[in-house]
């Protein structure tokens, strides 16, 4: 994108204090770029949940345990683990309430 056009503006301290602390609050580290933002969309959302952390970590969980049943099941091994499969249920569980909380939090914005 080319960006040529200019445009300046003065602010007191107070005011620049004010956009500093909010540009760090929404995690832009640079000036322009938050000041861009905030003048065509008029709000920076900043999306820190850490409930997709735990998502991503039960879902790579599963993902071991399903890898772990299909090793056995395609070595000839005709009995698997039913804990792994509770195991499994147990975290899809998780996950899912953890979705309906983002969901719900989302809803909120």
């Amino acid at each position: 994108m080319d960006r040529t056009k200019v445009i300046h503006f003065r602010v007191s301290d107070d005011e620049y204090d004010m956009i500093m602390q909010k540009m760090q609050q929404s995690k832009i580290i640079n000036l322009s770029g938050y000041l861009r933002k905030m003048a065509i969309d008029g709000m920076v959302i900043n999306l820190d949940i850490p409930e997709l952390k735990e998502i991503s970590r039960l879902l790579g969980c599963n993902s071991r345990n399903i890898n772990q049943i299909a090793k056995q099941l395609n070595s000839g091994s005709e009995s698997v683990c039913n804990a792994d499969f509770a195991d499994i249920c147990d975290k899809q569980g998780k996950i899912l309430e953890l979705v309906r909380g983002v969901y719900f939090k989302l809803s909120k914005l």
